[in-house]
Formats: C-alpha cells, sequence, structure tokens
C-alpha cells in the first residue's frame, strides 16, 4: 500500500513539474516567411524512444500544441511512437523530437515535432491527420495544424499566401501538406520496411502503424510525399 501510495505521489509530482513548465514557457519567435521546417533542416541521426504512459501524458500536458489538437483522455498511450533526431540547420546541429499519437478512434493522429531551436522561427509543429484504411480507399488530410501553440482548423486546402508580404502587417504564411499520396509515403522510408511492407501486401493494420513509423522516423520523405500543399495568413502571437 505504502509503495502504491508513493508511485501515485511521484506521478502527480511529476505532472505538476510539466505543467508548471508549460505555464512558464516564455513567448516563441514569430515566424517569417512561407516556412515549412523539414525542407529547411538536414536529417543526420535518429534514436527511436521508449517513453512509458506516464512520461507521453506529462508531455501531453505540457505541450499547448498536443493540447490544441485533442483532449489529452482521447489520446491511444500504449501506441504512442517517439523519436529523436539529429538535424542540421544553418550549419549547426540541433535536436528534433518526434511524436505520433493516435487518438483513439481510430481514425485521427496527431504528429507532433518540436525543435531544441526554432527553424526559421519554428520552435513546435503540429498537425491533426484524418487517414482512411480500407481495400478501395486510403487517404491523409490535414484537419489542422499548431505553430508555436497555435492551433488552426483546416476544412478546406487554403491558399492565401505565398510569402509574409501577403498576409500584411504582422503576418505570418503557413505552408502545409493538405493530402498526402499514400502509396508514396508506403514506399518513402526505409526504416519502416516491416510495417510498410506489409501494408503494400494487403494488410490493413500494417497501414495504420506504416502511417505512424513514418511519421516518427522519417517526417522529411512524408513531406514530399505531398500531393497538394496548402497555405494561411496567421495574424496571432506565439503563445508558449
Amino acid at each position: 500500500m505504502k509503495k502504491h501510495m508513493l508511485s501515485m505521489l511521484m506521478v502527480l509530482l511529476l505532472i505538476g513539474a510539466y505543467a508548471t513548465y508549460a505555464v512558464s514557457q516564455p513567448k516563441l519567435p514569430e515566424v517569417k516567411g512561407c516556412v515549412n521546417p523539414f525542407r529547411e533542416v538536414k536529417p543526420l541521426e535518429r534514436k527511436a524512444e521508449n517513453w512509458s504512459s506516464v512520461h507521453v501524458f506529462a508531455k501531453v500536458l505540457a505541450s499547448k500544441d498536443i493540447r490544441g489538437l485533442a483532449k489529452p483522455w482521447e489520446i491511444d498511450y500504449k501506441n504512442v511512437k517517439v523519436a529523436k533526431h539529429t538535424v542540421e540547420y544553418n550549419g549547426e546541429k540541433i535536436e528534433m523530437l518526434a511524436m505520433a499519437l493516435p487518438l483513439k478512434d481510430g481514425k485521427h493522429l496527431i504528429a507532433y515535432y518540436e525543435f531544441s531551436k526554432p527553424v526559421q522561427g519554428v520552435k513546435t509543429r503540429s498537425y491533426l491527420l484524418e487517414f482512411t484504411i480500407s481495400e478501395d480507399n486510403k487517404r491523409i488530410a490535414t484537419k489542422a495544424i499548431g505553430t508555436n501553440g497555435e492551433v488552426t482548423p483546416l476544412s478546406t486546402c487554403k491558399h492565401e499566401c505565398s510569402t509574409a508580404s501577403d498576409c500584411g502587417y504582422f503576418g505570418r504564411c503557413i505552408s502545409y501538406c493538405c493530402d498526402r499520396d499514400w502509396g508514396c509515403v508506403v514506399y518513402c522510408c526505409g526504416d519502416c520496411l516491416f510495417y510498410c511492407g506489409s501494408c503494400a501486401r494487403g494488410s490493413l493494420g500494417g497501414c495504420a502503424a506504416c502511417l505512424y513509423c513514418v511519421l516518427v522516423s522519417c517526417p522529411y520523405c512524408s513531406v514530399n510525399c505531398c500531393e497538394e500543399e496548402g497555405t494561411y495568413c496567421d495574424y496571432l502571437d506565439p503563445g508558449p
């Protein structure tokens, strides 16, 4: 009993520490231009992370991006994938955290990316993806996007700007992928051959695992699988 109470106390302290960290973070820099951070960095190394559900839950509470895309209890913590990347940006090595957080409804997934230093103003970037997996229809659509804690719902593929100047004073142009080519996603990442190979052979369960793997292991190649790219103007100050 005492051991159980001590474990619960440690969990509560950890969650409290992450929550305090989240609300005390300083404002992040403005995003300038029409930026896709994955096109600005060069991948160098990747290491898979084995996070516990408690660790993931604490990160969810601390992230304004993730909390803006889904409620903490909507996430399927048992199937969350995490990796840490070393990338090169402007001649400097920086770190990037990548997370794939599937939702319990089996139709949506949050892809979350956090850079140790801002990439052209982007410190965090997140996507709420809706995926359809059936024998005759496979589709990945972006339903919402978060940048530095600001979340913008996307009901259609917008084409509002090409540079920040198109957005007027204090505006910034955000680019994103509206739809991805499923066949390209399946074959673009060598690190995900096990899951994506089963998808290519017709396993629908393998297709979901393939998507989780690619978004965490090879976010750069998934960008190149974009069928239609959209842009929108954002006028809100970045939050923590």
